[in-house]
């Protein structure tokens, strides 16, 4: 088979979603912290496994919790232990699958995905991954098919009608994709990937109900970089012909930037189009060389910064900085034509 290479996006399955862990309580007291040591260690697991070893579930569970504390190779043994227990246990094999596509071994994840939808063809999340990769490599119609079996067994999942409407807007049906995306967070009100999914497709014409549907998805993760930064740049991009509305829009952006540096501090995109913003739209260039420094001390070779960085000091007469940054930002990227343009520009002003 051709190596196949895909992005590792991981949004839609999440390896044991659920599981005997669950239900350990969540308050933090002495008596709960030592139930959940109970419940998590080497003894428990062995004991479990003793009392019904001829079932993959408890093989599944310290696959589970093996993975969850990076022990890959063995929480991929005990996933074999529950496949060699039964089969056709779905969960071991969905499982085993989203551990081999997260190490980027996707033949061999596509390869267990269909022994699962031939020995557990109920089972749900191998479908969602199978129809994942159908979309990965641009097998649309196989995506869609296995889409519709998952949602005859069960015409609530969120994520399916996500897919279908991640499918659309590739094929340029942006209707269609809207309609599933709308579908997507109506079966679940807490899907946040719906709600990103929406505020991009109405970004994308500034309408401003992208600005409602990205803070549905902050509601739900207040602390999301993603909807943040996207909702960020609706408001940078946002081509406002009054003056003041622009004036506030880009305020926004701004705010939005700063809370992602608070959240991430090490965010150099946040840094940099914040000093984007003082350079292009504010002409504010101190405030642009302050953020575009900013992005330099997070990202050293982010050679855009540099450059950027150069153009407001350029802009402030400073030639000599101006000067040395186009040469970084050259030094970086020696065919970046605008900077060799800049440095030309600025040699001729020294």
């Amino acid at each position: 088979m051709n190596r196949i290479l895909f992005p590792v996006l991981g949004l839609v399955i999440f390896i044991f979603g659920c599981g005997n862990n669950d239900t350990v309580p969540n308050d933090k007291s002495d008596e709960s912290n030592n139930l959940e040591t109970v419940l998590d260690s080497t003894e428990y697991f062995e004991k479990a496994i003793f009392a019904d070893a001829s079932s993959p579930t408890p093989y599944w569970n310290r696959a589970a919790w093996h993975l969850r504390n990076a022990r890959v190779r063995e929480g991929l043994f005990d996933l074999d232990l529950a496949l060699e227990a039964d089969s056709t246990y779905g969960p071991a094999w969905s499982a085993k699958a989203d551990a081999l596509y997260l190490m980027q071994r996707f033949e061999k994840c596509i390869e267990h995905l269909d022994v699962c939808l031939e020995l557990s063809p109920e089972h749900v999340p191998c479908k969602l991954r199978r129809a994942e990769m159908h979309i990965h490599l641009n097998q649309f119609d196989e995506a869609f098919s296995v889409l519709n079996e998952a949602l005859r067994i069960d015409d609530q999942i969120a994520e399916a009608y996500w897919m279908k409407g991640m499918i659309y807007r590739k094929s340029g049906e942006l209707d269609n994709a809207l309609s599933s995306f709308q579908t997507s967070v109506e079966v679940n009100p807490s899907f946040f990937d719906g709600y990103i999914a929406l505020g991009i497709a109405y970004g994308a014409t500034s309408n401003p109900l992208a600005v409602d549907y990205y803070n549905s998805a902050i509601g739900l993760r207040p602390r999301s970089v993603e909807a943040k930064y996207n909702l960020a740049m609706y408001y940078q991009e946002l081509m406002l012909e009054e003056a003041p509305a622009r004036s506030i829009a880009l305020e926004k952006a701004l705010a939005l930037y700063v809370s992602i540096l608070e959240i991430d501090s090490m965010n150099a995109s946040a840094a940099f189009n914040s000093g984007y913003i003082y350079l292009e739209y504010l002409q504010d260039y101190e405030n642009a060389d302050f953020w575009f420094s900013e992005a330099i001390v997070r990202l050293p070779y982010y050679h855009q910064a540099f450059f950027n960085r150069g153009l407001a000091r350029e802009s402030m007469q400073l030639n000599s900085e101006a000067l040395e940054d186009y040469n970084s930002a050259l030094k970086l990227k020696p065919d970046y034509t605008q900077a060799a343009l800049a440095k030309s520009r600025v040699l001729g002003e020294i």
